[in-house]
């Protein structure tokens, strides 16, 4: 399920793209970059936390989680820093609003696709 949600993810970071690409290069590029700074982190968290070929004790397991995480937002704010200095002429507002959506989207997806959270409702 979480690989169908990433790309999921991918496609509406695409479509942003697409979209902002009505607006011209450099919207479509700063959307692109946006789209792409929420998916990256995300897929390398999902693979991290949820790799079962490495299983331990539960303090292992969320020690893990929570270097995957601090990785993640690593990633997250070294792709921004990296979308300000290599974007010519970056359109933040397509930047920021690719990023949300994608994010967003990988929220709503993984609610609807699992809404329990893989527990079963009781009967």
């Amino acid at each position: 399920m979480v690989y169908r949600i990433i790309w999921i993810q991918l496609v509406v970071a695409l479509t942003a793209a697409g979209v902002a690409s009505t607006f011209g290069a450099p919207a479509m590029w700063s959307a692109l970059a946006g789209g792409l700074n929420s998916l990256i982190p995300n897929a390398y968290f999902a693979r991290k936390v949820l790799d079962r070929s490495v299983d331990g004790p539960p303090g292992a397991m969320l020690s893990r989680w929570f270097r995957a995480e601090v990785a993640k937002v690593a990633m997250i704010a070294g792709l921004f820093v990296a979308a300000f200095a290599l974007i010519e002429n970056l359109n933040v507002v397509a930047l920021f609003a690719a990023f949300v959506c994608v994010h967003v989207c990988g929220i709503i997806a993984s609610l609807a696709l699992d809404p329990y959270g893989g527990d079963k409702p009781k009967k």
